[in-house]
């Protein structure tokens, strides 16, 4: 991934992500839910589905990113700085796959 991309990723990322929590935070002072059932309802409708879902993707985003760039340039030898992005990967991919299992649950487990 060349620096242009990489800088592009990490800023679009970061305003998403600061967009969505200011937005979820607002939610949450001006129209709290009261119940389980509201809460539930409320996470779980197409909208915010999906705005969670480009909440996790943008910040999965913005770690690989920032995690890999601070790698790249403070880990000198090379087989460490492989060993770490691949530990660090294998940890993100972990979390993706969470994330589509929460999803795909609605929250719920069984």
């Amino acid at each position: 991934m060349s620096g242009m991309k990489a800088w592009l990723l990490q800023r679009v990322s970061a305003v998403y992500l600061a967009g969505f929590l200011i937005y979820f935070l607002a939610s949450l002072v001006y129209c709290a839910p009261k119940t389980y059932a509201d809460w539930h309802g409320w996470m779980t409708s197409g909208a915010m589905s999906l705005a969670v879902t480009f909440f996790f993707l943008a910040l999965l985003v913005h770690a690989w990113v920032g995690i890999r760039d601070v790698l790249i340039d403070y880990v000198k030898p090379f087989a460490l700085r492989l060993t770490m992005l691949i530990l660090l990967a294998s940890g993100l991919i972990v979390m993706v796959l969470w994330v589509i299992r929460i999803l795909l649950t609605g929250g719920t487990e069984a």
